[in-house]
C-alpha cells in the first residue's frame, strides 16, 4: 500500500447536536443535530469506509482483520 488512506467518516446525531462542527470545522453535515464527528472509526457503531485506492468500499475494521500487516 502506497498511498494514504482517505475515509468517510462517521457523523453520529446526538440531541445535544447541532451545526458548530460546520462553522467551526466547515464539515459538511447531514442534519441539525449532529454531536459528533468520528474521523476514524472501527467502533460497532459507526465504522469509517475507505474512499481511495485498493480497498476502496471496504470498511476500516475489515481492513484491519484482513491486512493485519498494514497495522
Amino acid at each position: 500500500m502506497g498511498q494514504p488512506l482517505v475515509l468517510e467518516s462517521v457523523l453520529q446525531e446526538k440531541i445535544w447536536g447541532g451545526t458548530r462542527l460546520k462553522t467551526e470545522f466547515g464539515y459538511e453535515l447531514t442534519s441539525e443535530t449532529v454531536g459528533e464527528y468520528w474521523a476514524i472509526s472501527a467502533h460497532p457503531n459507526g465504522v469509517s469506509v475507505i474512499k481511495n485506492g485498493e480497498h476502496a468500499g471496504k470498511s476500516l475494521d475489515c481492513l484491519y482483520a484482513e491486512e493485519r500487516k498494514l497495522c
